[in-house]
Order: C-alpha cells, then structure tokens, then sequence
C-alpha cells in the first residue's frame, strides 16, 4: 500500500518527469497544486487527465508563497506533500513547515548540498544518490526519510537536463511504495557540503579522457 501523498507542482520540465513517472507506476495523489501564469501549459493538460486523483488545483502565479497556494496546503491532509517548484524557491510559513513537506535532492545529505552537486558525488563516490528529505527554511536541510543510488548513466544523456529529473522522479515511486523508510547514514566526518559545481568539475565528469590527455 502506498503512502498517502499530494504534490504542489510548477510549470518546469522537473514537474513533467515527475508526472510522467507517477502516471506509470499509478500513483494515487490526493491533491495536486499547479501554479503556473501560463495556463495553456502541456504539464497543465497532463495533470487533468491523470487517473489516480482526487482533486486539481490551478493558481495563476509564479510564486510557491502566494496566499491562495498557502491556503491550499494548509487544508491538505495527506502525510507528504512533494514539493518541485522553481528554481531557488524556499517556502516561508511556519505552519506549512510543520505538514510533511519533502523534496527529492540529487545527492547524499547532508554533504551534497547545492545545485549540480551530483557531479561532485560522482568524482568521490562513483554513483549518485538522490536523498528524499522533509523541507525547512534552510537550502537542503531536514530530516532525511529515503537514500536511493544510481551509477553514472552509460547511455548518452543530458545529467543536468533528464537524468537529474528522471532519479528525483523514481527516487519518489521508491519512497512512496517503500514500506519502510530507509536512508544511508553519513559518518561525522562527512561535515563539508557542496553548492553549484564549476565547470571544470563538470567537463571531468563528462570527457574525463579529454581533460586527463591534456594535463
């Protein structure tokens, strides 16, 4: 049996994977919040012929602290509610903060905080580790409820585009399916963190026997 979950989505190609993903493996969602200014939206389209729902909700606005979204979420009552909204985005009211807010972060928190930082997991851990974790008023801080982990992909594909999306959005199925929350637990020593990765870090990543030749 799954977990009880709603999801508050905004107009971004994350929310269509993460969608997407729901849709495939028949994700009952309670309620959906999509606010977007863009009304004629594909995602949009999407959510109102997906199957396993209760209610939608469309607000005309770019901005997750919007009063009418606030009021919104304080009436949902399932035990999570993901969150994927746009870029930088922190929400602001308490008592939100307080309902089970969960966002999916590709890396292992608490030392991959930030931005792209799943090039730098791939440099030092050889894999990538998507942490699903309850949101606070910090950047990538909270309790974490779910790890999973993935290998680099051998197939050509977009990490910061499509891949990054893809693990969030099985990373989520995973966790709403599971029985049990299961998280790996840093060391100690584990206390640095990470925010947007330089592009050097990013073209080892990807042409490492390029970089490697030329040094």
């Amino acid at each position: 049996m799954q977990k009880s979950l709603s999801i508050v989505l905004a107009n971004t190609k994350r929310s269509k994977f993460y969608i997407n993903e729901l849709k495939k493996n028949k994700i009952y969602l309670e309620n959906i919040i999509f606010y977007s200014k863009i009304t004629d939206s594909k995602i949009l389209k999407s959510l109102e012929k997906y199957p396993y729902k209760d209610n939608l909700f469309l607000i005309k606005s770019n901005n997750i602290n919007n009063k009418t979204i606030e009021k919104e979420l304080l009436k949902i009552k399932s035990k999570y509610i993901l969150f994927s909204g746009y870029n930088a985005e922190i929400l602001k009211n308490k008592k939100i903060l307080k309902k089970n807010i969960i966002h999916c972060h590709p890396g292992l928190l608490p030392k991959y905080r930030g931005s792209t930082v799943f090039y730098y997991s791939m440099l030092e851990m050889n894999r990538i580790d998507v942490s699903v974790f309850k949101m606070t008023k910090k950047i990538d801080e909270g309790r974490i409820l779910f790890t999973k982990g993935y290998s680099f992909p051998k197939n050509k594909i977009d990490l910061e585009n499509d891949f990054d999306h893809i693990i969030r959005a099985k990373t989520l199925v995973s966790f709403i399916k599971s029985k049990k929350n299961k998280f790996k637990k840093l060391n100690s020593k584990f206390d640095s963190f990470y925010y947007i990765a330089h592009p050097i870090i990013r073209s080892i990543i990807l042409n490492p026997r390029l970089i490697f030749r030329k040094l």
